[in-house]
């Protein structure tokens, strides 16, 4: 038997995080605090939208903090400045649970700031970078997340990922540690009616990036590849909806669906060549994540088609059978929902040379396809 074919016969699965999704079910998990106490981080403004402001009245006299972090992204410097401000809620004499509401960034910070030392200095935060498990006399504090945007598939993964921006260059950075699990993922898709429209078209690229990358991916199994599958399906389907018609809740709810799923599935193969093509767009050029992972899907399935049998069937079941001609169909279907960037538009003529060095990258090594001494 082939060792493609022989690893997908053969898989482990670990994912330590309680799960709860449906409208409302933010409400639901908050009313479970029973007497424990909360911290909550969340995004700059989040208290002025009234899903969100709804539900911190409904905390009472169990939120001890709302602490709303700047939009941007999860630098190191923030997840310090983020910490000085939130651990000494944290070390209230009540049993604290911290809540990361929000976005891909503030779920990031709120992994990496949920270890609290004794000391309560800031400046050893960057011990937890490098640790098998959490330095001796670290208080871990129960983590639950709940994400307002469907894209990032943070809730549910054991990284962060945190910019380095006072290194030239720049660099990024992961907080990547197999005890970085929250303890609870309340996935509630009323939170992401608030989205601006960009926001709602950017996650949900993120998420159809997960999805493929899961296809694509060498360690990809058959449960990564059902969930990654249905969610590059789903959101296909339900993005151009959710953009014409925002205050609809169902597609917001498909939206939310295929992110959770997506999430799932990357959570235990990680991601691949699209993601290492895409730092660097978000680092020189300020992109957006998303938008910066979707604008090398086209090219990357280019590269993924044609090589691999087991991939080839995947691909095959996003496009009506379609799989050579798979990557021109995702080109059209952006320009559908609105999403125009191009490589060309960013200036970037020098593809070659930046496929080949993200193949070496520890992400683009997780790419079942065209290899790096072949002609892009």
């Amino acid at each position: 038997m082939a060792a493609s074919q022989a690893h997908l016969n053969a898989y482990s699965w670990h994912l330590p995080v309680a799960i709860e999704f449906g409208l409302g079910s933010a409400f639901e998990a908050l009313s479970s605090l029973r007497g424990r106490r909360a911290v909550v981080l969340s995004f700059q403004g989040a208290d002025r939208l009234e899903y969100p402001a709804r539900l911190m009245r409904s905390m009472g006299d169990a939120l001890v903090d709302w602490v709303e972090i700047p939009d941007g992204l999860s630098t190191l410097d923030l997840g310090r400045q983020v910490a000085a401000q939130v651990w000494p809620a944290l070390a209230s004499p009540y049993q604290t649970v911290l809540i990361g509401l929000g976005g891909g960034s503030v779920m990031d910070v709120a992994k990496w700031i949920r270890h609290r030392p004794a000391c309560g200095s800031v400046d050893r935060m960057g011990q937890l970078l490098g640790c098998s498990a959490p330095p001796p006399g670290w208080t871990p504090h129960e983590l639950w997340l709940m994400p307002t945007t469907a894209g990032t598939g943070s809730e549910v993964t054991p990284w962060s990922t945190l910019w380095d921006t006072d290194t030239h260059p720049a660099a990024k950075r992961s907080f990547d540690q197999p005890w970085a699990y929250a303890d609870r993922a309340v996935v509630d898709p009323l939170l992401s009616l608030t989205c601006p429209q960009a926001v709602v078209r950017h996650s949900a690229l993120d998420a159809l990036g997960h999805g493929l990358e899961v296809l694509w991916n060498r360690h990809r199994n058959p449960m990564s590849v059902v969930l990654g599958l249905d969610a590059v399906r789903t959101v296909i389907r339900a993005l151009p909806d959710a953009l014409r018609s925002p205050e609809d809740p169902a597609p917001r709810r498909a939206l939310a669906q295929a992110a959770l799923q997506a999430g799932v599935a990357f959570s235990q193969t990680r991601t691949a060549l699209a993601h290492a093509l895409s730092y660097p767009l978000t680092l020189e050029q300020g992109v957006d994540h998303g938008a910066a992972v979707a604008v090398w899907l086209p090219l990357t399935w280019g590269l993924a088609a044609g090589h691999h049998p087991e991939v080839d069937h995947a691909l095959s079941q996003v496009w009506d059978g379609q799989v050579l001609q798979g990557a021109q169909r995702l080109q059209d279907w952006f320009l559908e929902v609105g999403f125009e960037l191009s490589l060309d538009s960013l200036g970037i003529h020098d593809v070659q040379e930046r496929v080949h060095a993200a193949l070496a990258h520890e992400r683009g090594r997780n790419f079942e396809g065209r290899g790096k001494d072949e002609r892009i």
